[in-house]
């Protein structure tokens, strides 16, 4: 299973990081996986885990809002084209299996 965090800026410009490890932290914390530079950023703002399959965000902050597709969360799974954000920050995700995406059925 392939996974991938891509950024668009305001400028449409994108960014993408393959997720490669079972656990992925996300936070203004420099020795997070994915540093976040910027004050409305947690210092551990949220984790993504992939155990057995699935793909599971969690908010890792009590005081930090994690939203998923619009949503705020503390925990779901993600699938193909689900958009996370932390303050400013929007990420989609891309899940490709064997070289076919993985959707909801």
């Amino acid at each position: 299973m392939s996974i991938e965090l891509t950024i668009t800026n305001q400028d449409g410009t994108s960014r993408s990081f393959e997720l490669t490890k079972d656990r992925t932290t996300i936070g203004r914390r420099r020795n997070c996986d994915l540093h976040v530079a910027l004050p409305s950023v947690a210092p551990l703002h949220c984790e993504i885990k992939v155990r057995d399959g699935l793909i599971q965000l969690l908010n890792r902050d009590p005081d930090a809002q994690t939203f998923h597709n619009g949503n705020t969360v503390n925990s779901v799974d993600l699938i193909h084209e689900d958009i996370v954000k932390i303050g400013p920050v929007e990420f989609t995700i891309s899940v490709k299996d064997d070289e076919t995406i993985i959707r909801r059925l």
